[in-house]
């Protein structure tokens, strides 16, 4: 009996200390980790939602890089952790939809409880400025005529870049050399380095870059012309049936409380609609398209449904 009545007050005292868990939290510090090398556009954009978190989260928001492995190195971090919220993730579409479905990693939709996405956005076909090619067509024909002579740099295998890539070169035809790194800045290093001749980023890593006469924007993956590119055409518009949004999200572990998702959730949205953020967003060429846990995660089971049909070659 006197064991019983142990058990008992420890389980009253658990469902006790939970509610009051939530109401406290956050008190201390909490961790966004980004699966990705630094200078791409997840690392931007989680930095721009760092410097207003504090005011939101009531705490400071860490941002801690952990690339690896197309990002299932950062994924799974996230997903082992202790679900009490401190430790999240800043997802995207390339490692936890595309680089999920492809490996069968368990680092997809089923292995997180989503919080909030912050935006999406289309990918960016980019070459050095000194590159021939002034149009997308022109440099896939070169591909096309030079088998394996185009070099890629991509930002890991089956990644946010490598995957609409794939895509064009399914639709095109052609033969040409990919070379993953851990990351949209890598990548793009590669290619104002001379090592690649192309990439696909996206604005708020490029834009600097074009702006500065050091990259040329060929055409962007999405289904319209986006932001401070208008002038650039969509890879449809250049001949290749393809369309491509990179979501960058914060996931929290499965398990996590629901009462502190919705206080996450909350202060996500805060954070979006904060008028320095916006602008912050605004200078890196990006926009803000918030949407809250439930919305995003039909939008993400819906993306998940549309890439397994392609990842495993069925009509879409």
């Amino acid at each position: 009996m006197r064991r019983l009545r142990f058990l008992a007050a420890v389980v009253i005292a658990a469902l006790a200390a939970a509610p009051v868990a939530a109401q406290e939290f956050p008190t201390k510090p909490v961790e966004l980790v980004l699966p990705f090398g630094p200078g791409g556009s997840h690392d931007l954009t989680a930095r721009a939602v760092a410097s207003v978190a504090h005011q939101y989260l009531g705490q400071p928001l860490l941002v801690v890089l952990k690339p690896g492995g197309g990002g299932a190195v950062g994924s799974q971090h996230v997903i082992r952790a202790k679900p009490d919220g401190y430790t999240l993730l800043f997802g995207g579409t390339g490692p936890n939809t595309v680089f999920a479905l492809v490996q069968k990693a368990p680092i997809g939709v089923e292995h997180f409880t989503p919080v909030a996405r912050i935006n999406h956005s289309p990918a960016v076909f980019a070459v050095r400025h000194e590159a021939p090619w002034k149009t997308l067509r022109e440099a896939i024909e070169y591909a096309k005529k030079n088998p394996g002579k185009f070099s890629f740099a991509n930002t890991g295998p089956w990644g946010a870049a490598d995957y609409p890539m794939r895509l064009i070169a399914r639709a095109a035809g052609i033969d040409y050399t990919n070379v993953p790194h851990d990351g949209g800045g890598p990548a793009l290093l590669a290619v104002l380095g001379g090592h690649a001749d192309a990439t696909f980023g996206f604005a708020p890593q490029l834009l600097p870059q074009i702006m500065a006469s050091k990259m040329r924007a060929l055409a962007v993956s999405g289904g319209k012309r986006f932001g401070t590119l208008r002038n650039v055409p969509t890879v449809k518009e250049e001949g290749f049936d393809v369309n491509f949004t990179m979501w960058r999200a914060v996931l929290a572990p499965k398990g996590t409380p629901p009462a502190i998702v919705e206080k996450l959730e909350a202060a996500f949205r805060k954070m979006s609609e904060d008028k320095s953020f916006q602008a912050l967003i605004k200078q890196l060429g990006d926009e803000v398209d918030f949407q809250g846990a439930k919305d995003f995660e039909a939008t993400w089971r819906q993306e998940w449904d549309v890439a397994a049909k392609v990842v495993a070659g069925t009509p879409k």
